[in-house]
């Protein structure tokens, strides 16, 4: 009977077995309100977004404040193309004007009979570590690359910020001595780079000479006999690499980012550098009925595997010279084959990028 009830009713059973042995089921406490767990997940933001984050609205003041001492910088940043971006009338205060870049003015002001403290209160860029001041950049400029990826860039590894390439404001004195200091070097034929394209993103110096401060050697490499035509002025840096990989050219950039570079290989497609050598060399593209792996990246590095990227002793930007060249990957050819010079020039395999007759490359 018993045992008929108990297997009728389990619920009621535990239930009468809970009461006999004094036992208390478990109680639940209230779940706390989504949005005070979510604050309290969150890490304040330091120095010197805290300054953003903690400013109060009467902590803002007038432009014409920051103007009383700041005269020369403030009438720079009127010709800057900085300007129309942060001087509209609907802008919210911590995105207006100066104080859009430098923090609240008012608590800087109130601190500045105490030189200790004055830097404590603004952002001054010339007083932050790099990586401090290139969060105040990403406030507005996280479109371009969050502050996540700016991080894992070997420019940021490399202790890089943006200031260091970029100026806000331009000291008109400053560039026409720099300009002038230019013209002087390039008639006593000084200048490593010929021609030099002026600079529309605020950059402190034209590209190629600004990266060429501090990528020593690549500039010797652009120095040897065969060289893309970089020191000539018909491409620039940035045609091949991607300074700032933002999520938008993520898509279309490669990942690979060796130790002796600070950027990442702009490309197009495909799993090597080759996506964006094509888009000069298209004649390599194919794709080709007989494709040769190292070219397609099936293998190797692409086009990499056979030149040098910026450049070479030997013709074409090749790694090596002769026969060497193509040892590198068959070195049991050379103690049967003998091909003369190189394996290509007499005539045998021409189509080294790839064939649409022959699977050994021997016609194109």
């Amino acid at each position: 009977m018993r045992k008929g009830l108990l297997s009728l009713c389990p619920v009621a059973a535990f239930a009468a077995l809970v009461a006999i042995s004094g036992m208390q089921a478990p109680t639940k406490t209230p779940a706390e309100p989504a949005a005070k767990q979510t604050a309290q997940s969150k890490k304040a933001p330091g120095f010197p977004l805290s300054l953003f984050t903690q400013a109060t609205k009467d902590d803002y003041v007038d432009e014409a404040a920051c103007k009383e001492c700041h005269a020369g910088p403030h009438a720079s940043f009127d010709r800057s193309p900085h300007k129309p971006f942060v001087m509209g009338p609907k802008d919210v205060l911590d995105k207006h004007g100066c104080q859009s870049c430098h923090g609240p003015g008012g608590p800087h002001m109130a601190h500045l009979e105490n030189p200790d403290e004055i830097y404590k209160y603004i952002v001054s860029y010339t007083h932050l570590k790099p990586m401090e001041g290139s969060t105040v950049c990403m406030r507005c400029h996280n479109d371009t690359m969050t502050m996540a990826h700016w991080r894992r860039t070997g420019h940021a590894q490399a202790n890089v910020g943006c200031t260091d390439c970029h100026e806000i404001h331009k000291d008109a004195e400053r560039q026409a001595a720099a300009s002038r200091a230019s013209n002087a070097a390039k008639a006593l034929k000084v200048p490593f780079y010929i021609t030099q394209r002026e600079s529309n993103r605020l950059l402190k110096g034209d590209e190629v000479t600004l990266c060429a401060s501090c990528h020593k050697k690549e500039v010797w490499e652009f120095r040897n006999n065969f060289h893309h035509p970089l020191p000539e002025g018909r491409i620039i840096c940035s045609d091949c690499h991607e300074v700032h990989p933002s999520r938008d050219t993520s898509r279309k950039t490669s990942a690979m980012t060796n130790a002796n570079t600070s950027v990442q290989i702009r490309r197009e497609g495909g799993r090597t550098t080759t996506g964006m050598c094509i888009t000069c060399h298209p004649q390599t593209a194919g794709p080709f009925v007989f494709e040769h792996d190292p070219v397609k990246g099936f293998s190797g590095d692409g086009c990499t595997e056979c030149h040098k990227a910026h450049g070479s002793h030997n013709p074409k930007l090749l790694n090596s010279f002769s026969r060497g060249l193509c040892a590198q990957c068959h070195s049991d050819k050379l103690v049967t084959h003998f091909p003369g010079r190189t394996c290509w020039q007499i005539g045998c395999h021409i189509a080294v990028h790839g064939s649409h007759t022959d699977r050994l490359f021997l016609r194109r």
